[in-house]
Order: C-alpha cells, then structure tokens, then sequence
C-alpha cells in the first residue's frame, strides 16, 4: 500500500500559519524564538510554550477569525480523492497547533483526512481565552520536535508499504530520511540537496498528484534504499 504524509504548514495549507498565527498575537517575541528555534537554542515544545504563554488574553472568536484568512492549497481536494481512488492512504503530520488545521480542514470539507499535531486548549481567564500546549505525539527520545512525524509514518505502515512525504520546511528534515519517494519545496529543497536525498520538486498538489499518477503506474515501486535501511535500523534499536 501507498502511504501519503503532507506537512501542514507551507504544504498543505501554502502559507505558514503557524508561524503568521504567532507574528500577529506574540509579537515581537515570535521573530526572535524563530531564530532561536533554527540555531537550535530552543527545542519546538519550547518554542510553542513560550509563544503560547506570550500571547494576550484574547477570545476564541478573535483567533478564528484571524485563522480564517487562510485556506488549503487548491489543489489538495482533489489529491485526496485521487489517493483514495488509487487506495492509497493521506495523512497530515505537522507540528504545529491542531486547533487552526482542524479549523482550515473543516472549513474545506477535509476533516476526513487524518490529522496529527501538537494540541491547544482554550483555558477561560478573565472573560478571554489564554492557550495552553501539550504534545500528545512527542517522541521519548527525541525532543527537537513537539510531534514526532516520523513515529506517525513508522508505526502506520508495514514492511512492503511505499511511503511518500510532501513538505517544506524545518520539521520535515527527519521524516524525509524514511520516505521512499520525497516531495519538496523551499528550505527542505536545499536540505534535500545538502543531504543528497532523492526528491521531487512542487508548487501546489497538482504537481504532486501528476509525478503521483507516473509513479503509481510502474509496474513496480521499489523502495528507496536508503530509507529502507533507515526504517529497519530504528526497528531494531526498538
């Protein structure tokens, strides 16, 4: 079986929201965590509390309204239906806050499409809202990211499954390294490049259900090597 994992932020949905979500409600803290986070000061579990903690008591409404400037890329609807056509499964992985991808999914009819993030509570102070994070998918060992998308791919698929990811950005430099096939665009493009990872180039989900439909009518998908031993070694060490 195909199995498909899409990054929220910057992929799924083309602008980062998380990252704009933070810019207009923390303020001048949000740039200077982002640079923090990036020269690896912080982890994304601090990262997200810290900025969570500097936001304003604010309303629900308030934070709906803002995230509801956003919408999904065009094209993505009609990549879902394409995959469920082919039975191949879609999921999104992302970390960042639950609370706006549920909103921007539901708001595009795709609440069908599994979705795995950091969660946010709205917790009732003084007639407003304040945000509190946890991080229901964080990995043990590992705390560079508050969801750990490569558990989610790991332990949905089986040993023949072909895994795809499509991203763009920070968090997605682990998971690209147990996909087979790698779908990328901005900062993960010169990643992919530094590491010497196989991907496939983007724009919006047209591109990637159109290399999509060449793949998946091969006679035979064979796995990415590299990824293959990758996935096997972290099964081992379990």
């Amino acid at each position: 079986m195909v199995r498909v994992f899409c990054d929220f932020d910057g992929t799924v949905c083309p602008q980062d929201v998380g990252e704009l979500f933070f810019r207009n409600f923390a303020g001048p803290q949000a740039e200077a965590d982002v640079q923090r986070l990036l020269h690896g000061d912080i982890t994304m579990q601090q990262w997200l509390d810290g900025l969570c903690n500097a936001i304003p008591v604010t309303t629900l409404e308030t934070f709906a309204a803002f995230v509801d400037q956003f919408s999904v890329d065009p094209y993505f609807a009609e990549f879902v239906k394409f995959c469920r056509t082919k039975e191949a499964s879609v999921s999104i992985v992302s970390d960042g806050l639950d609370f706006y991808i549920q909103h921007l999914l539901q708001k595009s009819g795709l609440m069908q499409v599994p979705s795995f993030a950091n969660h946010v509570e709205f917790v009732p102070v003084n007639g407003g809202q304040k945000l509190i994070t946890s991080f229901p998918y964080t990995d043990a060992e590992c705390h560079l990211c508050g969801n750990c998308k490569r558990n989610h791919m790991l332990t949905t698929s089986a040993d023949d499954d072909i895994i795809v990811y499509v991203g763009d950005g920070y968090s997605d430099r682990c998971p690209i390294r147990y996909a087979d096939f790698v779908f990328a665009k901005r900062h993960l493009v010169k990643y992919c490049q530094e590491q010497n990872i196989t991907y496939f180039d983007f724009s919006h989900f047209g591109d990637v259900q159109q290399k999509m439909e060449e793949i998946l009518s091969r006679k035979r998908i064979r796995h990415r090597q590299e990824a293959a031993m990758a996935r096997r070694e972290v099964f081992m060490q379990g």
